[in-house]
């Protein structure tokens, strides 16, 4: 639906609340009939749906608008770079993929996690921690023997714990004392 038969519903809908309030205040007894109120609040819930599936039909239009051009300028932006959007695309989901990892630990309580090796890219990383066990665990990361991050402590749920990392080597660790002695650590490389 164009714009112009929005407004048109739209003048239209205020045109026919306007003389029906006119007619409304003249004639005492109008609409007169059962039948006459009924034809009247018809009329106005016509006119109002009309109205209102104009004004979504039009907002939905206008975003869809707004989403073609905003591609538009990143793909002019990036091949003004010298990147072609499919490779911009692609560098886009790449570091999406990258910025998060899982990490478990299982349910019969070993004082372990599922790996003791995690790698990410640099920048925002999440490990996404899973327990299954009824012992409370967390996930924490630490660099040169400083915690960067902790995540909650979990039991039978899920944790996630994020930092922004540099390219490097940290390590990550359940910091429930006596767990991380127990083997619950590992090697977090970032690249």
């Amino acid at each position: 639906m164009e714009k112009t038969g929005f407004y048109v519903i739209g003048v239209a809908l205020v045109a026919v609340a306007v003389i029906v309030a006119v007619i409304g205040l003249r004639f005492p007894r109008f609409p007169g009939s059962r039948a006459g109120v009924t034809a009247v609040v018809a009329l106005f819930v016509v006119m109002v749906a009309g109205a209102t599936a104009g004004a979504v039909i039009n907002a939905r239009e206008e975003q869809n608008e707004r989403a073609v051009e905003e591609q538009e300028a990143t793909d002019t932006e990036a091949t003004e770079e010298g990147v072609s959007p499919k490779e911009l695309e692609q560098q886009g989901a790449a570091e999406a993929k990258g910025a998060s990892i899982e990490l478990s630990a299982p349910e019969d309580g070993t004082l372990a996690f599922d790996t003791d090796e995690l790698e990410g890219a640099a920048g925002e990383v999440t490990i996404e921690f899973d327990n299954a066990a009824s012992i409370e665990h967390d996930v924490a990361i630490e660099s040169d023997g400083k915690e960067i991050a902790k995540s909650d402590l979990v039991s039978q749920g899920t944790a996630e714990v994020s930092a922004d990392l540099e390219p490097g080597e940290y390590v990550f660790y359940c910091s429930v004392p006596g767990h991380r002695e127990g083997g619950m650590e590992g090697t977090l490389t970032i690249k």
